[in-house]
């Protein structure tokens, strides 16, 4: 059996000198990075009978020359215990920089810390994780490669950055070397499965409409035909959430994407990777623990206290502190001179949200009969964060037969005919049965075991 490893999205953050702090509005936890990122090595390489990690992009916070020297250190210590490392970069690993624009060292000067790395740079850097003994290399892209795992197994490693900002994806040159990748191992008798940032399937119902831009670029046509062409599974980052979901095309192909969420937030997660014949077994663990000062808290209380900050703060802000909330509201592209001048109405708005229970949403909406008398005592403002959370951690678990599923279902049913136009044009046309799914997912996102033949996962 052959056993694999997966970070995603650790987003080394380190800065020559590092600030004292760093913005608490950010999800990841920035300032703890290091300390996560190396613990999760030190688990890795304690675990004897593992021998291949694989980095599946934004393996740094911003592409600053600190971080990249942060991450090469840390990468090279791995091959030098005796390890493999199979690493794709993306775009949070460099800046957008003039064809020819390069440094012959292959860095920015330390002395400059807030240099950034040029994307054309990255290939070379990285050259020795992956690229270097890789069995074929995609000259029009110059960063995507095949390894070959074992025996028997290939994994294509993708770089999905397209144009650096605009679209994420493959071109048309791209996609054909890959679809000659994926022939030439079936040709060979090799299982293939692959590995790029972006995620080819919406890791919820919800990211499609809010973060379209975030998917891999034309992400229907592409996993059909990625899957017709007999690649099975990829993995895939980005998102921070952790989701497993599995099509089959018109076709009748199945296809798996497994996305991972980011090493460091919430839940603090990476994938542990089996192959065994045909079988590819995936399951889920998360860091024990790092180092540093917690206040007490576990490692995945830490996380989630800092993941739920911001959403609470901008709640909780708009009630007590508009200065603050305008401070957030910069990061959301709203000048904060707007907010100051809507004060009162915000602050009215944000005194409700903190207080309104699910029972007072359901006497308000005429609905409180059909609220459980379990939830109507529940804020709806703690309900909102756990939502998030839990799409976040893989974990939504509230279906139509729990107290809040049915307090869910019971408020959108009222809200669905005054919202109806919006929601037409964001494409939802049954509130009920979408909030439902964002909160409920009965298929497994921490497990999963896969044909690399065909077929449907098999879950505890």
């Amino acid at each position: 059996m052959l056993k694999l490893w997966l970070f995603t999205d650790t987003h080394l953050f380190l800065r020559d000198p590092m600030p004292v702090q760093a913005p608490r509005t950010d999800q990841k936890c920035m300032l703890e990075s290091a300390a996560i990122l190396d613990a999760a090595l030190a688990e890795f390489l304690d675990a004897p009978d593992c021998d291949i990690l694989l980095l599946a992009g934004d393996l740094t916070c911003d592409g600053h020359a600190a971080e990249h020297r942060g991450m090469l250190e840390r990468l090279h210590r791995v091959q030098a215990a005796g390890k493999r490392v199979l690493a794709i970069t993306a775009t949070h690993d460099c800046d957008q920089a003039k064809r020819g624009e390069r440094n012959e060292t292959g860095l920015p000067p330390l002395e400059h810390p807030e240099s950034k790395v040029f994307r054309e740079e990255l290939p070379g850097l990285y050259y020795a994780f992956g690229a270097r003994d890789a069995i074929a290399r995609c000259e029009a892209d110059g960063f995507s490669y095949v390894a070959q795992l074992a025996p028997g197994y290939r994994l294509l490693c993708l770089n999905d950055d397209g144009n650096g900002r605009g679209f994420c994806g493959f071109d048309e040159n791209v996609m054909a070397w890959i679809l000659a990748q994926i022939e030439d191992a079936r040709a060979a008798g090799d299982y293939i499965f692959g590995m790029t940032h972006h995620p080819s399937l919406p890791p919820s119902p919800i990211y499609p409409i809010i973060s379209k831009r975030d998917m891999l670029g034309d992400w229907e046509e592409c996993t059909r035909t990625l899957a017709n062409a007999g690649l099975r599974c990829l993995f895939t980052g980005h998102s921070h959430m952790l989701n497993i979901a599995p099509i089959v095309t018109p076709e009748g192909s199945p296809y798996w994407d497994i996305n991972t969420s980011a090493l460091c937030g919430y839940p603090g997660a990476y994938r542990v990777i089996e192959l065994e014949d045909n079988l590819l077994r995936v399951r889920t663990q998360a860091i024990r623990d790092f180092a540093g000062e917690k206040n007490g808290l576990s490692a995945r209380a830490y996380l989630q206290r800092h993941f739920d900050y911001l959403l609470r703060s901008i709640i909780e802000s708009a009630a007590n502190d508009i200065a603050l909330l305008s401070r957030h509201a910069v990061g959301f592209s709203v000048a904060p001179e707007k907010v100051l001048k809507m004060k009162i109405p915000i602050t009215l708005a944000g005194k409700f949200a903190n207080k309104i229970t699910a029972g007072g949403l359901g006497t308000l909406l005429l609905c409180r009969r059909k609220i459980p008398k379990e939830a109507r005592p529940l804020l709806v403002k703690e309900l909102f964060l756990e939502f998030v959370r839990n799409i976040f951690a893989g974990e939504e678990s509230y279906s139509r037969e729990t107290p809040v599923g049915q307090a869910v279902l019971a408020v959108a049913k009222r809200l669905e005919p005054i919202l109806r136009k919006p929601l037409a044009k964001i494409g939802v046309t049954d509130l009920p049965a979408f909030m439902l799914s964002l909160i409920y997912d009965d298929s497994p996102d921490h497990w999963v075991e896969i044909d690399l033949e065909g077929g449907i996962p098999t879950c505890p």
